[in-house]
């Protein structure tokens, strides 16, 4: 990974506006990593992009994550702080890239399948409801099943199978599944939440790059400079000329 521009941040946050966010979680790893071009992010299992957003926050904001949730059970705030570090599996990141197979004795059938990537997560957008995601999912992650008596395919899976498959999925790219452990102060009540690192690195990205705007606007009205000269500045150097234009 490479520490991009923060013209190019710019760009980024500007292109992914209108986007889905599984677009946008793609838009920040090309900004971030030259060395993945749009078919390598399209084939990241989302384990592994999300371990690459994770470094990615690491190398924007800091290693620390600040957060809150709302109890389910009273309603109140709860505010928390973890490290990104921490939140990253002991996995091989190669892994999730590989076939998988589960063999259901229930069902009687064998299916062969991969983790979900990022261009699977880009066809859910236009899926009316979580059935017709879970849908598409199958169609496309399924490679192959079969009975497990005679080899024969079979070509729609029972529901009790989609639920054992999905927990396969889960378990063949744990990185993908990460779960917070939030415990209310106020109530005693404990649960555990899902993380989307996608989501929470363009909420922090949006609020830096307002900030970042608003500096723009202060210095070029004061100074009368480009807003290419000034992003071009360091931090530092942006602020120490943001302290001499206050009154």
């Amino acid at each position: 990974m490479r520490t991009p521009t923060a013209a190019e941040w710019l760009q980024a946050w500007e292109r992914g506006g209108a986007a889905s966010a599984a677009a946008r979680s793609l838009y920040l790893l090309g900004t971030g990593d030259d060395t993945l071009d749009d078919a390598a992010l399209l084939r990241l299992p989302l384990g592994r992009r999300d371990a690459l957003l994770l470094r990615l926050h690491a190398r924007l904001f800091g290693c620390r994550l600040d957060g809150v949730a709302r109890c389910p059970a009273c309603g109140a705030t709860v505010e928390t702080s973890f490290d990104a570090d921490a939140l990253l599996l002991d996995t091989d990141d190669g892994a999730a890239l590989g076939e998988f197979e589960l063999s259901s004795v229930a069902s009687g059938l064998r299916v062969r399948f991969r983790a979900v990537n990022c261009d699977d997560l880009l066809a859910l957008h236009r899926c009316a409801d979580a059935a017709d995601a879970r849908r598409v999912l199958l169609e496309r992650c399924v490679i192959e099943a079969v009975r497990m008596s005679d080899g024969a395919p079979v070509a729609t899976l029972p529901d009790a199978l989609q639920a054992e498959l999905a927990q396969a999925m889960a378990a063949a790219d744990p990185q993908a599944d990460l779960q917070l452990a939030f415990h209310c102060p106020d109530c005693g009540h404990d649960w555990e939440p899902a993380f989307d690192i996608a989501r929470f690195l363009w909420q922090e990205l949006h609020a830096w790059a307002l900030r970042l705007l608003r500096e723009v606007d202060t210095l070029a009205r004061h100074y009368h400079w480009s807003e290419a000269d000034i992003l071009a500045m360091t931090p530092r150097r942006r602020q120490a000329y943001l302290e001499q234009c206050a009154p």
